[in-house]
């Protein structure tokens, strides 16, 4: 098998340590540690799992490291960052226990992390201000008759005259 990375629809970020993927289409931030970025920068359809092994760590036993990028190609796969039968590959017969027995417990930090976060669309965010009123908390709505309830002017009036 041969894993390619989705390109179209994606916007990405690298930082020191990891990688921060926005997904246009579903409204998705994901945030890969080192291990599942080096997997998804360098899943371009024509390396195989032992070839993104040894990226990952070429002095290390191959059957770990395999392991390892399987289980980063899983995460992958269900963030929905990969194409073709990647993609929709079922899942390894390996569990993360499994896969922390092969590299051992002092390579857990090679693990791969796929940390995902739905991000609000814009309607949806355009639905709440944020207000400082003491009777309800930051982000509630506030109602305020014939003006725009996320400007400035309205809180402070709807505040003083105990609305929000």
């Amino acid at each position: 098998m041969t894993p390619q990375a989705r390109t179209s629809g994606l916007v990405v970020r690298e930082l020191a340590d990891e990688v921060v993927v926005y997904d246009l289409l579903r409204h998705q931030a994901h945030c890969l540690n080192r291990t599942a970025a080096t997997v998804f920068r360098n899943a371009d359809g024509r390396r195989s799992v032992s070839d993104l092994a040894a990226l990952l760590d070429p002095a290390g036993p191959a059957g770990a490291s395999e392991a390892v990028v399987s289980l980063a190609l899983e995460r992958l796969a269900e963030a929905h960052l990969l194409e073709g039968e990647a993609a929709t590959a079922p899942a390894s017969a390996l569990s993360r226990r499994e896969v922390m027995r092969r590299v051992g417990l002092g390579a857990a930090v090679l693990l791969p992390v796929v940390a995902s976060v739905l991000a609000p669309t814009p309607a949806e965010a355009a639905a709440t201000c944020v207000s400082s009123c003491a009777s309800k908390p930051d982000g509630t709505p506030c109602h305020c008759f014939g003006e725009n309830p996320c400007t400035a002017t309205c809180v402070a009036n709807a505040c003083s005259a105990g609305g929000c």
